[in-house]
């Protein structure tokens, strides 16, 4: 497969962190532009990878309001912004392969603001600047399902999904759930300083009971692994019995459902 040309619009925290993990990967690109409203900020995006072995790939480009982007010159184009600014963009031209990773913005709407022969719906989070995002696709067809999933990939896993429906619901297991685990580590955190542990001993032991969590989730059930570490009558049993009484599950997964909410009015706007 030959290397192509990407079209980045956007120059925030998940285009970074997409970027990012594009770059570390084995993903060949010829060329990555980063386009945006403000030429400014496009060139400080590409100047913050300006180490990277890759980094003369990048290449920045703004855009003025109601200026039209030739789009001739690329193979994709990677929605990257607010959800709020995709009219902020005109295209001359098409791509082959448009993604997006707007919440809340349907593939209809998409098809407004760009042309191309398929269109992608990713929903990623954070974890994509080391590589580990957790991400749900749904493409229109699956012509291209090979090239979308090495792309992905690049950055993360790829679970297709057959209904772009699905994607708002997985704001709830992926896109939002990083900022709810931050609040479950930072709580935590808390606690053993609280107890006596310096910071840094409690970020640290939080880090890693995070890291092997994370291995324990590969093989084993939620269910399996609150049983393998609760005894009867212990510590854990106790500390889960006031979980309960003050609904934190019940809590998050209302978080969840608000996060997607959110999402869907979004979409109607």
């Amino acid at each position: 497969m030959k290397p192509s040309k990407l079209l980045v619009l956007g120059y925030g925290n998940m285009a970074h962190a997409i970027v990012k993990g594009i770059l570390d990967s084995a993903q060949k690109f010829e060329r990555i532009a980063i386009a945006g409203r403000d030429f400014t900020k496009a060139q400080e995006f590409c100047k913050s990878f300006a180490t990277h072995e890759k980094a003369s790939i990048l290449y920045p480009q703004g855009i003025a309001t109601n200026a039209v982007l030739e789009l001739e010159s690329f193979d994709s184009a990677l929605f990257c912004i607010k959800p709020y600014g995709i009219d902020s963009f005109k295209f001359a031209g098409s791509v082959e392969i448009a993604y997006s990773v707007m919440a809340g913005i349907d593939i209809a709407r998409i098809k407004k603001a760009i042309s191309a022969q398929n269109y992608v719906r990713i929903m990623p989070n954070v974890g994509a600047h080391f590589g580990e995002s957790a991400s749900c696709v749904f493409a229109q067809s699956a012509n291209n399902n090979d090239a979308i999933k090495a792309f992905v990939e690049s950055f993360g896993n790829c679970v297709f999904v057959d209904s772009e429906a699905l994607i708002d619901a997985s704001i709830a297991t992926s896109g939002s759930s990083p900022a709810f685990l931050a609040l479950v580590a930072q709580s935590l955190i808390d606690c053993g300083v609280y107890h006596g542990l310096s910071f840094s001993q409690a970020q640290e032991l939080v880090g890693q009971t995070f890291k092997g969590f994370a291995s324990l989730l590969e093989t084993a059930s939620p269910e399996s692994i609150k049983q393998s570490v609760t005894s009867p009558n212990g510590t854990t049993a106790r500390g889960l019995t006031c979980l309960e009484k003050l609904g934190v599950r019940g809590a998050f997964i209302q978080a969840g459902i608000e996060s997607i909410a959110r999402a869907q009015e979004l979409a109607k706007k």
